[in-house]
């Protein structure tokens, strides 16, 4: 990870965090601001799949592909179209959706436009990552591993988002901010506010 200086990062930092926090950390994108249009109808899933099949003559990448490309169509995975994908490349559903678990990037639940992330990492956890998810999931009026019943935002618990020097860390579309503690859940709100405004002005 790079660090953001400059101007931008210290204004973004004062926003969530007090005068020691770190600066912003850019992370990983965190597959919730535009996650994608809107599901497809359930009855047209299975023929969309077979679709999308097309573009995997061999058997190999074919499920990660498909999963990949349902994903970003409907922005999760539907259960309709994990069984169709079941069915086409001769895999367990049971084994899809350990897949949808394993990869960062699918899920099997609707996600919201924008995705909140507490890491949860060793070092997070220990300065209190449950404790500040809980907060935030107290200020979304949902719990963690929820998507607030607008479908605006998704929050999560994460695994190690690799920026334990500045633990706890909270992801808010993609960028991460250090040190964050449970009197600054509002700042990291307001972000995840902010970025809902960029996704709309995108469209997506």
């Amino acid at each position: 990870m790079r660090m953001r200086g400059g101007k931008t990062a210290k204004a973004q930092v004062s926003a969530v965090s007090d005068a020691t926090a770190a600066p912003v950390v850019p992370a990983a994108p965190a597959g919730g601001a535009g996650a994608g249009p809107a599901a497809a109808p359930e009855h047209a899933l299975a023929r969309r799949v077979e679709q999308l099949a097309q573009r995997y003559p061999d058997d190999v990448g074919r499920v990660i592909g498909l999963l990949n490309d349902v994903q970003d169509e409907c922005g999760y995975l539907p259960e309709e179209a994990l069984h169709a994908i079941a069915d086409l490349c001769d895999v367990s559903f049971d084994e899809l959706v350990a897949s949808a678990r394993f990869f960062k990037t699918l899920s099997t639940e609707p996600v919201g436009k924008v995705v909140i992330e507490v890491c949860d990492g060793t070092a997070c956890h220990t300065q209190g990552a449950v404790r500040l998810a809980q907060t935030m999931a107290d200020k979304l009026g949902i719990e963690i591993g929820q998507t607030t019943p607008d479908g605006l935002f998704t929050l999560r618990l994460v695994h190690c988002v690799g920026a334990c020097s500045v633990a706890p860390v909270a992801v808010v579309a993609g960028t991460a901010y250090g040190r964050v503690k449970t009197a600054n859940v509002d700042g990291v709100i307001e972000h995840a506010h902010a970025a809902l405004k960029e996704v709309d002005r995108r469209g997506e």
